[in-house]
């Protein structure tokens, strides 16, 4: 079967391992393990945490939090966690619910969520609970350690996709080096652990590991409420690719089922004359594309899951909180780009507004690379990327006028570089892209360290 796939990245719209490529085969690369971007990244967190601990934070583990008065009582938070006389930012939701990720109260030890729809990104503060042991003092800490990890997890699962794409493994550094996950380090926020759960999930679906795949895109749900809209957008790949005549099956083909293409001997046989017989076999194709795989627990997983944890969530906060989330993250298209130009652009010359828009402008020749190379992507990744595009033009005003890196537009900075790995050539513009987006972490690590 793996004999089978080589060659296929000329098809585009195959989803597969690439074992060699070209010239790369029968060719030993060194250090091509995706442990090696692990190690690199993980070395590279340990360290922005450790400055930012030293300068900006004052030696106080608390500060990542970031709790303000308006959400946290002062008297009433656990011991040790400095509280500003500010609104605070949104590690401390994620700091109260890893105090007790059971306790689903709106207030809870001291702290006053400003939204139902934070309980829905439960993944990062159950992790931080479970490393903390429970124990209260040691919250501020695991928070910051899992962030840590996980970001190594991100280049490692990145290094997995890069090889599967017949590249090197140190691609998966590309993954990691998101300017915008600085920020999540720094604040004690959500995005890392959602998109080492999302490429540990795409990783294992190129491997035809459909459980393990579809167990991590479950994590990836219950950390970020938007990766379901991925999913689905996946699921309907999957489907659409199976429908399609003579191509090779996108997800687990060697699982035993019904291959996607048309049957043996179907294709060569002369039906001109036999109407009835060639409608009833192509029913039964339609049936075999269409039948259940042991493949689609990849998709089946996830999304049944989602649905059980918003409504576990119904019952224990009588609201949905996807309702909630879509309105304060979405909103008219464009709209909220313009604003932030607006905002920003009179403003140049300022350390946020250039930063601004210097992360933006990256951000957006990485997408439109990868939007102008699509065609030679697999299909499920091209319709990934098509539908992190549409969130992100869809983001709401808030989120465009924050001075946070974009993080919340990781889904199409993630996207892209998937797109962009599984086209081999050219070479160049890959290249030139991870160069911007590592001058733009460099500027983000610097001002980080700096300042809270």
């Amino acid at each position: 079967m793996r004999a089978a796939l080589l060659g296929a990245r000329e098809q585009p719209g195959s989803l597969h391992v690439h074992e060699a490529a070209d010239s790369d085969m029968g060719r030993t690369r060194p250090l091509d393990s995706p442990v090696l971007p692990f190690l690199v990244a993980l070395t590279l967190a340990a360290l922005f945490v450790l400055f930012r601990w030293l300068v900006a934070a004052h030696r106080r583990l608390g500060a990542f939090v970031v709790a303000g008065s308006n959400f946290a009582t002062p008297a009433r938070v656990p011991k040790g966690l400095p509280v500003d006389s500010t609104g605070g930012y949104d590690g401390q939701f994620y700091y109260r619910l890893a105090l007790d990720p059971f306790d689903l109260a709106r207030s809870a030890f001291g702290i006053r969520l400003d939204s139902f729809s934070r309980v829905e990104r439960m993944g990062y503060p159950f992790l931080a609970w479970l490393v903390s042991g429970g124990q209260h003092s040691l919250v501020p800490l695991a928070l910051v350690v899992v962030n840590v990890v996980v970001c190594g997890i991100v280049a490692l699962a990145g290094g997995l996709l890069a090889q599967s794409a017949g590249r090197h493994a140190l691609w998966g550094l590309v993954f990691a080096g998101y300017w915008g996950y600085l920020w999540t380090l720094a604040r004690d926020l959500t995005e890392l652990t959602a998109a080492a759960f999302v490429l540990l999930g795409l990783a294992a679906l190129v491997r035809q590991a459909p459980v393990w795949s579809g167990l991590a895109l479950l994590g990836a749900v219950v950390s970020k409420e938007t990766s379901v809209l991925l999913i689905g957008t996946l699921a309907l790949a999957i489907l659409w690719s199976r429908l399609q005549p003579e191509r090779t099956d996108p997800v687990g083909a060697g699982d035993g089922s019904i291959p996607s293409g048309s049957p043996p001997g179907l294709a060569s046989a002369h039906l001109s004359d036999h109407s009835d017989l060639r409608d009833l076999r192509g029913l039964r194709d339609l049936r075999g594309r269409l039948a259940p795989r042991r493949s689609d627990l990849a998709v089946a997983i996830p999304l049944l899951g989602f649905v059980v944890w918003e409504l576990v969530l119904w019952g224990a906060t009588g609201k949905l909180p996807i309702y909630k989330s879509g309105q304060e993250n979405l909103g008219t298209p464009l709209v909220g780009l313009f604003r932030g130009f607006a905002h920003y652009v009179p403003r140049l010359f300022t350390t946020a507004s250039d930063l601004w828009v210097g992360e933006l402008g990256i951000l957006l020749l990485v997408v439109a690379v990868a939007l102008l190379l699509l065609r030679a992507a697999p299909l499920e990744f091209r319709a990934l990327l098509a539908v992190a595009v549409l969130l992100l033009l869809g983001t709401a005003t808030g989120i465009w006028l924050g001075d946070v890196g974009f993080r919340s537009l990781d889904d199409a900075y993630l996207m892209s570089w998937l797109v962009l790995l599984y086209t081999r050539r050219p070479v160049w513009p890959q290249a030139v892209l991870a160069v911007l987006c590592a001058v733009a972490w460099g500027a983000v690590f610097y001002e980080l360290v700096r300042f809270i």
